[in-house]
């Protein structure tokens, strides 16, 4: 199995790659600028995994590292702080369109008689 390893800060990134290795599989590491301890490096090195460090709103980059490296299964592992989650991330259009989404559906949950879809208009600036 190709595993995808979100590492977000404390140890427990570090135990996951050990398991994963020691289970054989390949690992391709994400690594949370803000967040993941910079130790994860030398373990990423000893290990012979790749590590890519990217911001907490680059979802895109994100998935299409995983997609690019072939990941099969992804996990999260170790925490991110939520004053960091919600401020100071700079979404990219991957992070907003899944936003936006969200928000669009959400009413679906609490009120099962709306429609699931409302009509969104969506415009790039680029």
């Amino acid at each position: 199995m190709k595993l995808g390893l979100l590492a977000g800060n404390g140890r427990f990134p570090f135990l996951v790659l050990d398991a994963a290795r020691a289970q054989g599989h390949e690992v391709t590491i994400i690594a949370i600028k803000e967040e993941t301890f910079p130790e994860l490096n030398a373990a990423a090195q000893r290990h012979a995994t790749q590590i890519h460090w990217i911001s907490l709103g680059q979802l895109g980059t994100c998935i299409s590292l995983l997609k690019h490296a072939g990941v099969t299964t992804a996990v999260m592992a170790g925490q991110v702080k939520h004053t960091k989650i919600f401020g100071g991330v700079i979404p990219d259009k991957t992070f907003l369109a899944v936003l936006l989404i969200g928000l669009v559906m959400r009413p679906q949950a609490t009120n099962p008689n709306r429609p699931l879809w409302r009509s969104v208009t969506w415009r790039s600036t680029t």
